[in-house]
């Protein structure tokens, strides 16, 4: 009888002892917290990277939007100077004062006594500024009946009734300021009594741009760079969040240096040319990081540079 071969009994297997499953437990949680870590710091870097993006980019546009209005200001079709006419402004509104065109450019220092927030607080101790400018739908004027105040233009597209309008002649660089009266077909009448009187045919006709610049509290807690337009009631609209202070210094012909709007006198505006802005910009970064930035802009008033 033929016997099958025996094999030799298998040796006694043995699972981990406890010491190296917690030296393996050890290990893994070695790897998996550097994982986290790697992901958190990247996280956190991209968090940080974007904060600092949208802090730029409200710094840019805040500093271009209000360097084109001051670079705007006291612009008008004829190339009039400033301290053109004032015919017949009426209201209680904030940009229908004299002084307002007659300056096209009022700096308010801490943003006292400045009246164009409409119903948004304004941040304290923060600049404030006005712009006005008459090269917004420009008209070309076909006739002038200076007797009627009555003016035909090729088109009355955008223009109505009770609108702040420039009117101007080419040829002898004269202008006036006026609120229009009736808009009719391919006509626009001035709001009589015309005063100060004027023998000269206007050419040109624009409608008046005014805004109005300043820092004010948002409806999230926070504060942002605001803009108050002539044509909707000078109701302010939100431009760039994050804007917590506004600063702005103003040059006179053959001074040495820039000064602050309560230094430039009220019969001084129309003859600043230059303006320096500077902006804080704030930006709440999560885990009680506060990331703060200031940049400043150079701007010429190249409408009061002749």
């Amino acid at each position: 009888m033929t016997r099958l071969p025996v094999c030799p009994a298998p040796s006694i297997q043995r699972g981990l002892t406890l010491i190296e499953l917690m030296i393996a437990m050890l290990l893994g949680l070695i790897v998996v917290g550097g994982v986290l870590g790697i992901f958190v710091a990247n996280s956190e870097t991209h968090r940080r990277t974007d904060d600092l993006a949208r802090i730029q980019e409200n710094a840019r546009v805040s500093v271009q939007l209000i360097g084109h209005s001051m670079r705007e200001a006291g612009g008008n079709p004829c190339g009039i100077p400033p301290g053109i006419p004032i015919n017949n402004t009426t209201g209680n509104n904030w940009w229908s004062g004299e002084s307002d065109f007659a300056s096209s450019f009022i700096g308010y220092a801490g943003g006292s006594g400045f009246p164009a927030h409409g119903s948004v607080a304004m941040a304290s101790g923060s600049d404030a500024l006005i712009t006005i400018s008459g090269n917004v739908l420009v008209k070309t004027v076909t006739a002038d009946n200076l007797s009627s105040g009555r003016m035909t233009v090729h088109s009355t597209t955008g223009l109505s009734t009770g609108d702040i309008l420039f009117a101007c002649s080419m040829s002898k660089g004269r202008g006036v300021v006026f609120k229009a009266g009736t808009i009719g077909s391919g006509t626009v009448d001035r709001t009589a009594p015309f005063s100060p009187p004027f023998d000269v045919e206007m050419t040109t006709l624009g409608k008046i741009n005014a805004e109005g610049w300043f820092v004010g509290q948002n409806t999230r807690g926070g504060t942002s760079l605001f803009r108050a337009f002539i044509g909707d009631g000078g109701q302010p609209e939100e431009i760039a969040p994050d804007v917590s202070a506004m600063r702005i210094t103003y040059l006179l012909p053959s001074a040495n240096e820039y000064v602050a709007a309560n230094l430039v006198g009220n019969g001084n505006w129309p003859s600043v040319i230059a303006a320096y802005i500077e902006l804080d910009i704030t930006r709440n970064a999560g885990n009680g990081t506060i990331i703060q930035r200031t940049v400043g802009l150079t701007v010429n008033l190249r409408n009061r540079l002749n």
